[in-house]
């Protein structure tokens, strides 16, 4: 096998091909379902788009803390502010 990635992958599954109402596998298949994917970005891109599926629930998560941070600090700068107003009268 010269590209067990591609198998792993699915890439190179047999497939139904309806130009020609064959079932190519191997690298016919391969080239066939790359063209119907968007080329050969389509790989770049699905591998893109799975990382960030991966990413999103902790981006989520840190905004979540982030939100929670900023409300605490603006709770304590407005005590802070009390406190300053209370000394200088």
């Amino acid at each position: 096998m010269i590209n067990p990635d591609d198998y792993e992958a699915g890439w190179t599954q047999k497939t139904f091909n309806p130009a020609s109402g064959k079932w190519p596998s191997g690298a016919a298949a391969r080239n066939m379902l790359l063209a119907r994917e968007g080329g050969a970005q389509a790989v770049r891109n699905a591998g893109a788009m799975d990382a960030f599926n991966l990413m999103a629930p902790l981006l989520e998560q840190y905004q979540n803390q982030l939100d929670a941070s900023q409300k605490i600090s603006n709770q304590l700068l407005r005590e802070l502010q009390k406190i300053q107003q209370r000394k200088r009268t």
